[in-house]
């Protein structure tokens, strides 16, 4: 298969991932479920990311920009990350400095 043949297949997979991260983690209520799959979901669709990038055709220098802003994507992605116990509330802190400490839907104290 080649990249022509694997761009689509690349975009089913992205839109699938993108449709269940919602429904999972932004229309769910249980935070300790979210809190549980969460840096897995993250980690497995960094790397799927990669992945695909080097199925693609795209590798050498590509990847030694690609790999290390696929890393630091994934790390922030979990550390700004919260989900509130009470309302199950998914927090995406914008704030790199200041993790939040409320949230911002029922204003409960986050763990």
């Amino acid at each position: 298969m080649n990249a022509d043949e694997m761009f689509p297949v690349f975009f089913g997979i992205w839109g699938v991932l993108g449709l269940i991260g919602f429904v999972m983690f932004f229309l769910g209520k249980d935070a300790q479920l979210k809190r549980k799959l969460w840096k897995p979901f993250v980690i497995a669709t960094g790397a799927l990311f990669i992945g695909f990038v080097c199925f693609m055709g795209f590798g050498g220098e590509t990847l030694y920009i690609m790999v290390p802003a696929t890393v630091l994507i994934t790390f922030l992605n979990i550390r700004s990350t919260k989900f509130c116990d009470a309302c199950g509330k998914t927090i995406i802190n914008q704030n790199f400095l200041v993790e939040p400490e409320f949230c911002s839907k029922c204003g409960e104290k986050l763990q």
